[in-house]
């Protein structure tokens, strides 16, 4: 009898696991108003999360949920380790242990650690060791024909030496040409095409990455009052000044931020090339 492979990625929790944890509601505001419910609980000392979605929302705020959980679904009988994504389950009958009215699914996910600190105290290969994990993340998922379609900082998390993303709830396929009538993106990481009407692409995954790399380098938030000064910014304001002693991040930088999308590098390869040779 051939034995099947374990899914490398997937989390083992039993009805009976689940019966007997706390759960810890840690939803952010915003994430309530589209009603995610977001738990995080304790078992054998490891932290996970659970997320679900509240059933009196409207379609479009439980999209982004269902959306997610397809994500994941495709690797539940993956036998290879998917690199860039947490250890995962999906389970059902969840509404038995939530105290909210939720949808019969949920997510789990062990947790992550915080990837972009306080950067004044890493060193030069320390942070192209970083951006090197990043890329490789964000080109593992393009190279499975997805676009993450929401990159920022927080999204990015280590986990057994290893940097993985997370919140894949506006993913689309690379091939998609579909446009989407409302706002599926965090104003502060897109891309200008996008504030014209444009398709998420490759190219808006990599404006994003370019912001968090940005951001990170100057410790400083970009910063903008409402949707109009985005597009503002973004489109015609943008101007690349990084500190002194991370000058030699300006070319890979500009690479990433071009405001012309088919002057935008999108090649992660030739990014990575980019940043382990420039000034090396």
């Amino acid at each position: 009898m051939i034995q099947r492979k374990k899914p490398q990625n997937l989390l083992q929790f039993s009805a009976q696991d689940l019966a007997g944890i706390k759960l810890h509601l840690n939803t952010k505001a915003k994430s309530l108003t589209l009603g995610r419910l977001i738990h995080t609980f304790e078992k054998d000392q490891q932290h996970y999360w659970l997320k679900t979605q509240a059933i009196d929302t409207n379609e479009n705020d439980q999209h982004g949920f269902v959306n997610e959980i397809g994500f994941y679904q495709q690797f539940v009988d993956q036998t290879e380790p998917i690199d860039f994504l947490l250890p995962f389950q999906i389970v059902t009958d969840v509404n038995k242990i939530i105290a909210q009215k939720s949808s019969n699914t949920a997510l789990i996910i062990s947790h992550g650690q915080t990837l972009l600190g306080d950067i004044s105290n890493s060193s030069i290969d320390r942070i192209k060791a970083t951006f090197f994990k990043m890329l490789d993340a964000v080109e593992q998922m393009h190279c499975l024909g997805w676009i993450h379609g929401d990159l920022k900082g927080e999204h990015f998390l280590e986990f057994e030496q290893r940097v993985c993303l997370i919140d894949f709830e506006q993913v689309e396929k690379i091939s998609s040409t579909q446009l989407i009538p409302y706002l599926t993106a965090t104003p502060r990481y897109m891309a200008p095409e996008l504030f014209q009407g444009q398709a998420k692409t490759v190219h808006s995954d990599i404006y994003a990455l370019g912001i968090i790399f940005y951001e990170w380098l100057t410790g400083q938030r970009l910063v903008a009052k409402n949707y109009e000064e985005w597009a503002y910014l973004h489109c015609q304001h943008l101007i690349i000044e990084l500190p002194q002693h991370f000058y030699m991040f300006e070319k890979l930088i500009q690479r990433m931020l071009a405001k012309q999308k088919n002057s935008r590098e999108h090649n992660i390869f030739k990014l990575k090339h980019c940043l382990l040779t420039e000034n090396a």
